[in-house]
């Protein structure tokens, strides 16, 4: 007796699929993609975390103020150092490398900073009538200035300093002639280990510097003004 002959599977090649089927069967692919992306990268953002917020800083000038002086003197732009001309805040904990707080930043280039604080120094000593940005008449002489080190020194944990070094030049605001020079750096300790106390530190560090020059500034414009006056009589006089 013959079997009977296996009835034909009907074939799903070439089947028709009609539009919202197919809508279908694509979102349901696109769905499973995107699970299995979010697994994926679950780990990567549970240890990334936020991106922290940078926070900006800035030097603090002495706030009294004495009766102005007599003088008049021009402040022009101080140059920094290549290490240190950066908005980031440097810190150190070898004397061999130097490395950059990210997320903690000064509120302008650490030359603009320092002129500004030494600029406000001066207008507060008593010694100046004006300190101005752009040598005229008025100001026979120029403040110069260079930022060798602006940083964070880590000597041990529980001891952080706060350094600084700047080199000054006064000069004949007519010919550029150096009147004055002198390096000046000042160490103080920081009293709270975090950036905000890095620019405390360095404001007292600054007063420091700006008390010390402050007096040999004024004098050697003192004296250049008299020497001015005195050669501008002279030639009036022939």
């Amino acid at each position: 007796m013959k079997s009977n002959p296996p009835t034909p599977r009907p074939s799903t090649t070439g089947q028709d699929i009609s539009g919202p089927e197919l809508a279908i069967t694509a979102w349901k692919k696109l769905l499973r993609t995107l699970a299995g992306l979010a697994i994926a990268l679950a780990p990567i953002a549970a240890c990334g975390g936020k991106v922290p917020d940078t926070r900006f800083y800035q030097l603090s000038a002495p706030a009294t103020a004495a009766p102005p002086g007599d003088l008049v003197i021009a402040l022009d732009a101080f140059d920094t150092d290549a290490g240190y001309d950066d908005e980031r805040m440097v810190y150190r904990a070898t004397p061999y490398r130097i490395d950059y707080y990210q997320y903690h930043r000064w509120s302008a280039a650490p030359g603009t900073i320092v002129g500004n604080f030494l600029e406000l120094a001066l207008e507060r000593s008593g010694e100046f009538r004006q300190v101005t940005r752009e040598a005229s008449d008025r100001s026979p002489v120029v403040l110069r200035g260079r930022v060798l080190a602006i940083e964070e020194v880590d000597t041990s944990p529980t001891r952080w300093l706060a350094r600084i070094v700047l080199e000054l030049t006064l000069t004949d605001s007519k010919t550029g002639e150096a009147l004055w020079s002198e390096q000046f750096e000042e160490t103080q300790q920081m009293r709270v280990q975090k950036p905000e106390g890095l620019a405390e530190a360095l404001s007292i560090a600054m007063a420091r510097i700006a008390k010390r020059a402050t007096p040999s500034i004024a004098d050697h414009a003192r004296k250049h003004a008299q020497t001015a006056a005195t050669t501008a009589t002279a030639h009036g006089a022939r």
